[in-house]
């Protein structure tokens, strides 16, 4: 019954996505959904592409290993969203900017539009392969199959929620998602709670530290995990892209802020379970423990519909960051520098023909990394996503007239820069986002200010 039941979830969710293909008519409606949805549908996009693999699978194994400490990515993912609904909402009526990088290139110049979209699309490129990679710990403890079986089955399906619907696609099944997930997350935490008294077993047999301690991996680490987590989604083409899709400031800022409401919940129950199975389970693979305590805990019909939801969670959240990256692509780069005549249908078979080479690209990495920690993937990412981006991206929205356009590109380079020379010399992959952000701020303040009182010619043609 279980695997029935995970079975029959997918194929809905599937047919869902794939039947979403018929409100496409225009490239438009494939990256941004047209820009017509209202509070329910910027929740249901954003929150499906908001959590995955990587915030239930990845934060119960952190738990498992470490305990309270993993709710930091959790809370991250909740702070940010608030931010988007603040700050990112007040675009939307603005209508000036499909992406990111076009926000960059509206102050910066064409030069960085094209730099900040390759660098943001490897960084959200290397997340995807942490929600990836959080499937396949799904599919293995339940099929018992080869990684590689898992990995071709897995981009198959996150191919399939994207490719025929885009933006639609991931609405409708970050719908599905939503409900599933959060009605997961409500009845495995009654569960443990309630039945299996998980806060009594937790509190009575961990010691306080590292168990309970929020700072058990360190006050700069943990910080810096919190950080880059908020900074990152700030600075990610999907999430932009899901408020954008509203259609007004206020309809986005009410979804994104009903997201940041949501994601709790399920970071807590996640934590509580890695923690849980640590005491009862303390010789199992840490990436199995949320799916082993679906399998093992609950009714094979309710457990099925968890596993399968927490895989839709994962496959939706990489469909968003794949849909991200071929926006980014189409829109920035190959509209830009490779065929600035190309013709509506022309984009449409261009982004599909991109997600389908993601999803290849994805799936050899996968099959090549299948032992790594899930969260540090989703960490890496956010530094490379938020040190090119995050500071650039600030500063054109709100300080346009008092920066300079060339310190922008060189701002843009010199944080993820900085970050990659700082891990390299093996000083630690979660600090670097403060020295990334520091060089990138470092490099746009001073150049601004040392050319305050002689702009530069691009300056004054660029205004």
């Amino acid at each position: 019954m279980l695997i029935i039941s995970i079975i029959i979830t997918l194929v809905i969710t599937g047919i869902i996505g794939y039947l979403s293909k018929s409100k496409v008519k225009t490239s438009k409606d494939f990256t941004s959904g047209g820009n017509k949805l209202g509070v329910m549908g910027v929740t249901s996009v954003l929150m499906g592409s908001i959590i995955g693999g990587a915030s239930t699978v990845g934060t119960a194994q952190m738990a498992y290993n470490r305990g309270i400490g993993a709710i930091w990515f959790i809370l991250g993912l909740s702070i940010a969203s608030i931010i988007l609904g603040l700050f990112y909402s007040k675009q939307v009526d603005k209508k000036s900017a499909e992406t990111i990088p076009q926000v960059i290139g509206n102050t910066y110049g064409k030069k960085a539009r094209t730099v900040s979209s390759i660098l943001l699309s490897i960084g959200m490129f290397i997340h995807i392969n942490g929600q990836i990679i959080a499937c396949t710990a799904l599919f293995t403890v339940i099929f018992g199959m080869s990684i590689t079986k898992t990995a071709i089955i897995v981009v198959c399906l996150l191919v399939v929620y994207v490719v025929f619907g885009g933006f639609w696609g991931s609405t409708m099944v970050g719908a599905v998602k939503t409900i599933l997930l959060y009605g997961t997350s409500i009845i495995c935490g009654i569960l443990l709670i309630f039945k299996f008294n998980g806060i009594r077993d937790i509190t009575s047999v961990l010691p306080q530290e590292p168990w309970f301690n929020f700072f058990s991996g360190g006050v700069s680490s943990d910080l810096a995990s919190g950080i880059s987590t908020i900074v990152g989604v700030l600075s990610t083409q999907t999430y932009f892209q899901c408020i954008m899709a509203g259609k007004n400031s206020k309809t986005s800022r009410r979804g994104a802020f009903l997201v940041a409401f949501l994601v709790l919940p399920v970071g807590i129950v996640c934590t509580m379970i890695g923690m849980y199975m640590r005491i009862h389970h303390p010789s199992i693979i840490p990436s199995e423990a949320f799916p082993l305590f679906l399998m093992n805990y609950l009714n094979p019909v309710l457990g099925g519909v968890c596993i399968a939801t927490v895989l839709i969670s994962s496959i939706a959240t990489g469909a968003g960051l794949t849909l991200g990256i071929a926006t980014m692509f189409v829109r920035d780069i190959y509209n830009q520098c490779i065929n600035k005549k190309a013709g509506d249908k022309k984009q449409l078979y261009i982004l599909r023909g991109t997600i389908i080479f993601i999803g290849i690209m994805t799936l050899i990495i996968v099959i090549t990394n299948k032992d790594s920690m899930i969260l540090d993937w989703g960490f890496l990412s956010m530094i490379f996503r938020a040190t090119p981006i995050f500071i650039p991206v600030f500063a054109a929205m709100f300080f346009k007239d008092k920066i300079r356009s060339k310190a922008g590109i060189y701002s843009i380079i010199a944080g993820p820069l900085a970050s990659l020379i700082w891990i390299l010399s093996g000083l630690g992959k979660i600090n670097s986002i403060y020295i990334g952000l520091t060089i990138s701020i470092s490099v746009l303040w001073g150049m601004s200010k040392f050319y305050k009182s002689k702009p530069a010619i691009e300056d004054i043609l660029h205004r």
